[in-house]
């Protein structure tokens, strides 16, 4: 029996209503592009509210995507990826001192505990429980710190004199963000802009945007998939059954890269004044610069610095001849990295930094004429 021509559009109806519904259903991102937007907000006030936000809680699920085809430096592998690959997050953040970050990847899980007593990580592939022993000044780099309002407030405090400018809200994990761009004023610097979308009422930033100077595309790219700010109960992990449990010193620059502590560095390099003499403690390292036109000069041992030189020459890395010295030099925009050889004090130093290769290269001229002095 045929179906009457009234029957056939009754049916076909209710199969445009249900190819609809599983649309809606199974794509998040047409429900993110229906959802509002947050209107537009005095950018001034969105900076100052995401810098103010450290005490606010949240927890979800977030990632951060970088492009950047950094080399493998030495003991650095797990910092790179950081910047090179997709990063998946879960977060439930209570407050600085108290707060869970899981870092999931296909090789295993790994936990970071920050509590008022003390710090732990857990790693799932090794069964291990880890107490960390100390606060080093400045540590590595680590996933954490990827989360959209932690990224967001380091570049924001970096970049505090900077011209900020509205950018159009959108919708990220339910929240109707507002954003707002910064530019670096100091013409250095290789970071061309930072785009910032926010909670207007809590200022808990939900994605954040990272561009070097020249580029349309973002290198890298923070958001929340899933946000919820209400206040999470963190507590101590819990070894189980089976599982190991060890004590550690909290790892920083120095260990890692094995810096000269007692090297000392020039007050100035390149024009730009040390703003931290002791990075991390350590004697043999400084930040120099301010904003986001830094940079960081860190004298080591010359077995790293073989190591980082050959590890940055199967990147691209082109070697010059300096005043007295050379100097391996890598741009993967907007870094700019350096491994200086002197052959005035025998002498090695890393550099690294956001600022042109123009820059780091009088830098590297600058330290290879150092006499030495000390060890």
């Amino acid at each position: 029996m045929t179906p009457s021509p009234a029957r056939w559009e009754k049916r076909r109806r209710w199969a445009v209503v249900a190819t609809l519904a599983v649309l809606l259903v199974s794509s998040p991102s047409i429900l993110t592009a229906l959802a509002p937007a947050g209107a537009a907000t005095d950018p001034g006030k969105l900076r100052a509210l995401v810098l103010d936000s450290a005490g606010k809680p949240y927890q979800g699920y977030a990632e951060s995507v970088g492009s950047l085809a950094l080399p493998e430096l030495p003991n650095l592998g797990a910092v790179t990826a950081l910047f090179s690959m997709r990063t998946p997050m879960r977060v439930w953040y209570a407050g600085p001192d108290r707060y869970r970050v899981d870092i999931l990847g296909t090789a295993g899980e790994h936990d970071v505990y920050r509590l008022p007593d003390g710090e732990y990580t857990w790693d799932y592939g090794d069964n291990t429980l880890t107490e960390l022993i100390g606060d080093p000044g400045v540590r590595l780099p680590r996933g954490g710190d990827l989360l959209p309002p932690e990224l967001a407030r380091r570049v924001l405090r970096a970049a505090r004199g900077d011209p900020v400018s509205a950018l159009p809200g959108r919708n990220v994990a339910g929240v109707a963000a507002a954003g707002f761009r910064v530019v670096p004023a100091d013409p250095d610097t290789t970071i061309g802009r930072v785009d910032v979308w926010t909670d207007p009422a809590t200022g808990v930033a939900v994605r954040v945007e990272l561009t070097a100077r020249g580029q349309e595309t973002p290198i890298l790219v923070t958001e929340f998939q899933q946000l919820d700010q209400a206040t999470p109960v963190v507590e101590a992990p819990r070894p189980v059954l089976g599982s190991g449990f060890t004590v550690a010193s909290a790892p920083d620059v120095a260990d890692t890269l094995g810096a000269y502590s007692q090297v000392p560095l020039p007050a100035r390099l390149a024009g730009r004044s040390v703003t931290s003499s002791d990075f991390g403690g350590v004697q043999g390292a400084a930040l120099y610069g301010s904003g986001l036109a830094s940079f960081v000069v860190i004298a080591v041992p010359r077995t790293v610095a073989n190591a980082a030189s050959d590890a940055a020459g199967k990147a691209g890395a082109v070697q010059a001849k300096l005043a007295a010295g050379s100097v391996v030099q890598l741009s993967i925009t907007p870094l700019s990295l350096g491994i200086v050889r002197s052959s005035v004090s025998r002498r090695s130093y890393l550099l690294a930094g956001t600022v042109t290769p123009a820059v780091l290269k009088s830098v590297a001229d600058e330290l290879s004429r150092l006499r030495r002095s000390g060890p």
